[in-house]
């Protein structure tokens, strides 16, 4: 059956039609319909295959871009010159690639018909080579931009896209963990800049979706996912060509308060300028998914330093309450490389600062957690950071009761630090107890007149103890650290606000308005 020459004869005038059935035989319309799907880029046929086809179809594409680039220069049309640098060196590049792509890059695996944002915004095939990944227009093959080095590719991201009105996944391929310069910034650079590769797909599918597995020999096995179906396998497979680790958000590390109630977000929306985007906190650090993608490893964070400039790699900051800032800060690698709480280095790195803005003020709470589980992490390469948690599992106990087992800082108290000033000291409850215990034995009498006394002068130690001076440590304290401010809640808000009102124009609102009616009253009276 010779479906694409029966196709195309469709559209031919009859007579044209009829000579081509009087000339073409049965056999030589199978040989013509073989060439059709050759210059097509489709699949060879099933009826009469013919050896090599897999290697025949670069070769055949690029013969026919030959020739289209010769009937554009004779139609007139503006064409480089053959003695132009710069075209003479896209025609290397491109050539070369296509060697490349035949001989010693091999393809792994593709996504058919994807909608990619970066590096470029159009539907192409992303198939992962042995070395390399290309993005290729679905109906030509060409490639729609350079190959991107598979080498490269440092960082993986698996995510949820949010703001969709439908389940949504995401995958960003990161070349470093900072965007690549552009503009005067890319000019002064030597090496060209790797892109990122950001492209999406929906969770449950709205229309087929195929992929293609490439086997050693080169045999393709494509699978389809019919409509309705999960793309999660899919994407799965595809990040498994990848060499870098693939990172998701995890709600077990953190959870947003502002998310709609279901299954949890392990992010927050916040805006980097005018940029609307979200942050996501991972046990490995904090994404950015904005255009460009960003990530702040944990190792690449400010450590808790001492001192006035001391500064979190993560903190929050809240004028109202209803709205947060989230301030990161990256360090370069020389404080990382000595990441040690007790060394101090001649050559201190105060980083750069980071401001994300218009985060919903309920999220200051979760984030808290986050930073008190991680801050032991921040500014220390991953072998350390492994290290010193290793380390801590033979040290002794304060009170010298024997050794202690390591604690890991994610299982800590999860309660804020601010409500341990409310809290009541295990010391005054004994000191009430030995008091109340006193009065009782003293109208006993009797043997309880010695207990009571006894009781007493422990209890005075205890007092002159405690009325000793301490300095408070800013790490119990959060109103001591630089940059602190406390929290109001939002009655105590409208009542200062009220009193001022009624100071400054004789009325005020609430509560505070009656009472000034009713002592009128009663002056009158």
């Amino acid at each position: 059956m010779a479906l694409y020459l029966d196709s195309l004869r469709s559209l031919l005038p009859d007579d044209i039609r009829g000579q081509l059935d009087r000339a073409l035989v049965p056999e030589v319309k199978a040989i013509v319909d073989a060439i059709v799907r050759l210059a097509v880029g489709a699949a060879a046929p099933e009826h009469n295959p013919v050896p090599g086809w897999e290697g025949l179809q670069p070769r055949a594409r690029k013969v026919i871009d030959d020739l289209k680039r010769g009937e554009h220069a004779q139609a007139g049309q503006k064409r480089p010159r053959d003695d132009d640098p710069a075209s003479a060196s896209k025609r290397a590049k491109t050539d070369g690639a296509d060697a490349a792509s035949t001989e010693h890059d091999p393809p792994r695996f593709t996504l058919h018909a994807l909608s990619v944002s970066s590096p470029i915004r159009k539907k192409v095939n992303i198939t992962v080579h042995r070395s390399s990944i290309r993005l290729t227009n679905p109906s030509t093959q060409n490639e729609e931009h350079v190959p991107i080095p598979l080498a490269a590719v440092q960082r993986a991201f698996l995510l949820s896209t949010r703001g969709k009105s439908k389940p949504h996944w995401t995958v960003a391929l990161l070349a470093s963990d900072t965007p690549a310069p552009t503009s005067k910034a890319a000019d002064s650079t030597k090496d060209t800049p790797v892109p990122q590769l950001v492209f999406g797909l929906d969770a449950t599918l709205t229309a087929p979706f195929t992929t293609t597995a490439y086997a050693d020999d080169g045999t393709p096995k494509t699978e389809t996912y019919p409509k309705g179906s999960a793309s999660l396998p899919g994407l799965r497979a595809f990040l498994s060509h990848i060499p870098a680790a693939t990172l998701e958000p995890s709600t077990t590390v953190f959870r947003s308060a502002a998310a709609p109630s279901g299954d949890g977000v392990a992010g927050v929306e916040a805006y980097r300028g005018a940029k609307q985007g979200t942050l996501w906190f991972l046990d490995e650090g904090v994404l950015w998914d904005g255009k460009p993608c960003e990530f702040f490893a944990l190792e690449h964070l400010a450590a808790p330093g001492k001192g006035d400039q001391a500064f979190d790699g993560v903190r929050t900051l809240s004028a109202t309450g209803r709205t947060c800032s989230v301030i990161l800060r990256r360090i370069g690698g020389k404080l990382a490389a000595k990441a040690d709480a007790d060394a101090e280095s001649d050559e201190e790195d105060l980083g750069e600062d980071f401001d994300f803005g218009m985060v919903d003020g309920r999220e200051q709470e979760t984030i808290g957690r986050w930073i008190k589980s991680h801050r032991h992490r921040f500014g220390r390469p991953v072998e350390a950071a492994r290290a010193a948690v290793q380390g801590n599992g033979g040290s002794a106990d304060a009170k010298g009761k024997g050794k202690a087992k390591a604690e890991d800082p994610r299982a800590e108290d999860t309660e804020d630090e601010e409500d341990s000033d409310f809290t009541m000291d295990s010391s005054d409850d004994e000191t009430s107890s030995g008091e109340s215990d006193d009065d009782s034995d003293a109208s006993g009498g009797g043997d309880g007149d010695e207990d009571g006394e006894e009781e007493g002068d422990a209890s005075d130690d205890r007092t002159g103890e405690e009325d000793e001076p301490e300095e408070l440590d800013p790490k119990h304290h959060p109103l001591l650290r630089p940059g602190a401010m406390p929290r109001m809640s939002r009655a105590a808000v409208e009542a200062v606000v009220g009193m001022v009102e009624q100071d400054m124009m004789g009325g005020g609102r609430g509560p505070l308005a009656g009472d000034d009616s009713e002592e009128e009253d009663e002056l009158e009276d």
